[in-house]
């Protein structure tokens, strides 16, 4: 692909703001728009992996797309549709091999992401404020308290 096809492509992919069509009650993660630094916990791994996320409003301003970068660990993409039907957004996360669907919908002062296929998995932004957020991979045990599989810590580039 030539660089004015790329231009052209980055041009119709992204949107300077939120498309007036999504209220501004369900505008969830607005203030993710951005780059971030990141600090990935994982409960399997002994060591901090340290990287970038990055938010953009996409599609006319109906989605957000994100990029993870986690180096020698995972980059993955999230597409996050808002759906006028149920609400929510509708989310899809791909990487290497694999992708997620989600649905994320706003409980109390949390952003809920369930996993389609398994409603027991969560991934969760317990806190989103200007220069920071903290995420969770959670899984709801049969008791129903919160495993904690992975977090995030990000703090604004």
């Amino acid at each position: 692909m030539e660089m004015k096809d790329m231009q052209d492509f980055f041009q119709a992919l992204i949107s300077d703001k939120k498309s007036e069509a999504i209220p501004q009650e369900y505008n969830y993660f607005e203030k993710l728009i951005g780059q971030w630094q990141i600090d990935y916990f994982d409960s399997q791994i002994s060591h901090v992996i340290k990287g970038e996320w990055h938010f953009a409003w996409v599609l006319e301003g109906m989605a957000i797309q994100d990029i993870i970068i986690l180096p020698e660990y995972e980059y993955g993409t999230s597409l996050r549709i808002y759906n006028p039907n149920t609400h929510a957004w509708d989310v899809a996360y791909g990487y290497t091999g694999k992708i997620i669907r989600l649905e994320a919908k706003k409980q109390d002062d949390q952003i809920v992401l369930t996993f389609i296929d398994d409603e027991t998995r969560k991934w969760v932004f317990v806190k989103i404020e200007d220069n920071y957020f903290h995420w969770q991979n959670i899984t709801v045990k049969d008791d129903g308290e919160w495993q904690i599989n992975a977090e995030i810590y990000g703090k604004r580039m």
